[in-house]
């Protein structure tokens, strides 16, 4: 039996958690709603409440609710419903604690649809001091959805429990065929459900995912500055649930629609790797992650590093520079997106299938470059 007093204390941080969730509710963080004129979070106001009486009472301090989780030993999941993401799994009835939200650039993954959700512990904030590189409490957890004509393929999960900089817990839990569980796939598992679609081994998770320190791709600065539905960017900064304010008016990518669709797509779906933190720096130093620093396309890391940069190790015949202004076909980046199924694919990693879309918008971008 479980003691009066645990229950007591789970109850009250089940209590913060939805308090967190309600408090991004009222700003507008659940399905694009807009803040409510008098909505009661303000900047300064707490987003969790801990009774701390109660607690003293049934012998708890108010770190059980209130102070940010101490680090924890790595959890042993081995399916899906023990990470805390349903309150019936039955049912697929998502626990109100994790939001749900959606980066503004999203990541090719031969035309899956996804959801994605994240909660935070109560009584913390992330850590925006790096605002490129947003580091998360311990006991954050994040998940991600993957389904095909309605059918659940995989879910991934990113969880922090400790302080080291890799005390992170990353996996896929691949979906029964009876939609009724997923299991922990640690090798990863090839054509899912009779799909193209394949889950990755988790010794693989760290090639996307060391490309930040945060280990966190989707949910970021850049990322949020322009959510279309879920928490942004401001909201999260007006529930108090960022260290650092934002600016005022978030991180725009580029001046023009054009650039902007560009850049962001080459930040979600390539960047991860091609920063000087990720795993392709050491061969090719080549930039496509964007950072909020960046004000003008010319003078970015992004464009200095691509923009009539000559090829390093790939060869590509008569192609000879990564980006060729006004000329996509004679740009690498063009040849290697539109190529699968051999080493010049890019990404290498999660895509069979070329992104007709994402390739149209980098065509476009570089058609309207000048010479």
């Amino acid at each position: 039996m479980v003691p009066a007093a645990s229950r007591s204390r789970t109850a009250r941080q089940a209590a913060g958690h939805a308090a967190i969730a309600a408090a991004l509710l009222a700003l507008g963080c659940g399905a694009g709603a807009a803040a409510p004129h008098d909505a009661a979070v303000t900047p300064d106001a707490p987003v969790a409440v801990v009774d701390a009486a109660a607690d003293a009472a049934d012998g708890a301090t108010a770190a059980d609710a209130a102070v940010p989780p101490a680090p924890y030993p790595r959890p042993g999941y081995q399916h899906l419903s023990e990470t805390g993401l349903y309150s019936e799994l039955a049912s697929l009835e998502v626990d109100p604690s994790a939001i749900p939200f959606e980066p503004t650039y999203k990541l090719w993954s031969d035309g899956a649809t996804k959801r994605r959700w994240i909660r935070l512990p109560p009584g913390t904030k992330i850590d925006t001091s790096d605002m490129d590189h947003w580091v998360f409490p311990i006991g954050t957890k994040l998940w991600k959805e993957f389904s095909l004509n309605g059918v659940l393929l995989e879910t991934r999960l990113v969880e922090r429990y400790g302080t080291g900089p890799d005390d992170y817990w990353l996996g896929a839990f691949v979906w029964n065929a009876d939609q009724t569980e997923a299991d922990l796939a640690p090798d990863g598992q090839q054509n899912i459900a009779g799909t193209m679609h394949d889950a990755p081994a988790q010794k693989d998770c760290g090639e996307c995912h060391r490309g930040d320190v945060g280990r966190v791709l989707g949910f970021s600065a850049i990322q949020l500055s322009a959510a279309p539905t879920g928490p942004n960017l401001q909201s999260l900064a007006a529930a108090g649930l960022l260290s650092n304010p934002p600016a005022a008016g978030g991180y725009p990518l580029g001046a023009d629609p054009a650039t902007a669709a560009a850049l962001g797509y080459l930040h979600a779906n390539c960047g991860h790797c091609h920063n000087p933190n990720g795993t392709s720096w050491p061969d090719t130093q080549m930039v496509l992650r964007s950072v909020v620093a960046d004000t003008g396309l010319d003078t970015s890391a992004v464009y200095r590093s691509i923009v009539n940069v000559p090829l390093q190790y790939w060869r590509g015949g008569a192609i000879t520079v990564r980006v060729a202004p006004g000329q996509p076909d004679g740009s690498a980046i063009v040849a290697r997106m539109s190529a699968r199924g051999n080493d010049d694919q890019m990404p290498p990693l999660a895509t069979e299938l070329v992104d007709s879309t994402g390739l149209d918008t980098i065509r476009q971008w570089i058609s309207g470059l000048p010479p």
